[in-house]
């Protein structure tokens, strides 16, 4: 592999090579193509594009800009448009060459987290502390699912989703959200049974839930893993499942995602955005976390969504408690550093 490129950043280096044609050089082989050189200043999103374009063919070119110009700097970048997309919370850590969340090329590994029903980022930020200490080397980006979740169940069942004080609105004034609402309880009747929306057959929201989220992650730039829980671990294999179908390219750069307390949606339509229609399982490496106490989420609804995910290149992570993010010590911690450390090398 061969770079005559000032600009080019280390981690594209991995990704497209040429034949060394001199210092003056006017064109660019990727993939077997030669490419006319562009300036200097565009050559490393150019590059990085036409790698977009051969490895997602069915993606546009207006798709592909926004993910190619986040790579421009080397690694997984911020964009510098700040958009409509809140993005809540940002973890720094201390960066160490090559180990634990540094991809080949000490680049840091940009992690999006999606939280979990009646959560939101910036309480999804509180939960993942000592985990996120333990992910060493990532940089954390956190955003608010786009729907009200304010007296969506009663307060005494917060426990079950790991909310807190969040049901009831919050420091921050945002209060909790949700990425979809049981849709069966639109016409609940007093005294019938409220139908949690890990359960329900009618994601209400969810669509929307999607282009939001979809705006957020163009807005804020690529990614390398995804952190998420609960209902986050839907809406991201949904999208992972886009961006394997060559139709949401800001996460063409996605290695991973770690999936806690994760589920398949009971909504077939829903279900449908995960497995796309039978295709193959994503090839994302992915660490399941489940906890031998969560009622709400067992371990068997877990599987199903682990069943998405390529096999060989998924891990288990097994806790003791409830539904919930674990703390970040212990097995705990050792399983998400030897997951990160796979997936680093490229073992993962």
């Amino acid at each position: 592999t061969f770079f005559h490129l000032d600009p080019a950043p280390p981690c594209l280096r991995q990704a497209a090579s040429h034949a060394p044609l001199g210092s003056n050089l006017m064109a660019l082989r990727v993939g077997g193509c030669l490419v006319p050189r562009p300036p200097s200043e565009e050559l490393s999103t150019a590059i990085y594009a036409y790698v977009l374009a051969a490895r997602y063919p069915a993606a546009n070119t207006a798709s592909l800009q926004p993910a190619a110009a986040a790579a421009a700097g080397g690694c997984s970048q911020a964009s510098s448009s700040p958009g409509k997309a809140k993005a809540t919370g940002q973890a720094k850590a201390q960066q160490q060459p090559n180990k634990g969340g540094q991809a080949n090329g000490g680049c840091k590994m940009r992690v999006l987290c999606l939280h979990g029903f009646c959560q939101n980022g910036e309480v999804f930020r509180k939960k993942t502390g000592s985990a996120r200490k333990a992910m060493k080397g990532c940089d954390f980006e956190f955003i608010d699912a786009p729907h009200s979740a304010v007296g969506a169940f009663p307060p005494d069942e917060a426990a079950d989703y790991d909310a807190g004080d969040v049901v009831t609105g919050d420091s921050n004034g945002l209060g909790p959200r949700g990425w979809w609402q049981a849709g069966e309880n639109a016409n609940r009747q007093p005294g019938q049974l409220w139908v949690r929306p890990a359960m329900a057959h009618q994601c209400e929201g969810w669509e929307e839930s999607l282009a939001y989220a979809r705006e957020a992650i163009t807005t804020l730039g690529s990614f390398d893993g995804i952190f998420a829980f609960s209902q986050g671990c839907a809406v991201a294999t949904a999208l992972l499942r886009e961006t394997s179908n060559g139709h949401f390219a800001p996460l063409a750069s996605c290695r991973f995602a770690v999936l806690v307390g994760g589920f398949v949606p009971r909504d077939g339509a829903a279900a449908a955005r995960l497995g796309g229609g039978g295709a193959a399982p994503l090839r994302v490496a992915s660490l399941h976390v489940t906890g031998e106490q969560d009622k709400l989420v067992p371990i068997d609804r877990s599987k199903e969504l682990a069943a998405m995910y390529e096999e060989s290149s998924a891990a288990w992570l097994h806790h003791p408690g409830r539904h919930g993010v674990p703390t970040g010590s212990g097995e705990v911690k050792s399983g998400l550093q030897t997951f990160l450390d796979k997936v680093a090398s490229g073992r993962g």
